[in-house]
């Protein structure tokens, strides 16, 4: 029986590699989200507000179901950006995985630091659905990166191929993420 192109071990390995080197730039973009929070706290302020505004107007505590759209359509709309714009040279993919990464801490530094939320609370208000949604952000750049690799640097049908499934699994994780962040997060985190 032939192999289907999508599973080559070339592409398996490009994808391992893009997709811990996304971990580890999303990782130092939390860091200094938080430094920046925790140092020039009055300009954060403004950019958290100008955040809570925006998510102000996605969020329905009355109608989960339209929150749990909402969530999905949003986050959805990330990751497509991450995986269709990659094309562009495989840098919007990065681009997406930073300012999320850099948004991330500074947030979550300045809501335990302004002391409107304990940071146990804080985890709780990010883990639940975060264990999900982080790696399907980071997997769609990564499918991304794969089909700039595939397409533009003629890499092969396979890096391709691997970005669609990498797609599509980061679609469903997504999904997945908004059930757990419209449903169970606030439960859990008492928001």
């Amino acid at each position: 029986m032939r192999k289907l192109p999508f599973t080559s071990s070339r592409a398996r390995d490009r994808a391992k590699e893009y997709f811990v080197l996304l971990t580890l730039g999303f990782t130092i973009a939390v860091v200094f989200g938080a430094i920046t929070a925790l140092t020039a706290s009055q300009r954060s302020l403004g950019i958290f507000e100008s955040i809570g505004r925006s998510i102000a107007g996605k969020i329905d505590t009355q109608d989960r179901f339209h929150t749990f759209l909402s969530i999905y359509f949003n986050n959805l709309g990330v990751a497509t950006s991450a995986y269709a714009l990659g094309v562009l040279f495989g840098i919007v993919p990065w681009l997406i995985v930073m300012v999320n990464g850099f948004i991330l801490g500074l947030v979550v530094a300045l809501v335990i630091s302004q002391g409107l939320m304990s940071p146990v609370q804080a985890l709780l208000a990010i883990v639940p659905h975060g264990v999900f949604e982080i790696p399907a952000i980071l997997l769609s750049a990564t499918a991304g990166i794969l089909l700039y690799r595939g397409t533009l640097k003629k890499e092969g049908l396979d890096l391709v191929y691997s970005s669609l499934r990498l797609y599509a699994l980061s679609a469903g994780l997504l999904l997945l993420a908004a059930f757990i962040e419209a449903f169970v997060t606030p439960r859990v985190a008492g928001l």
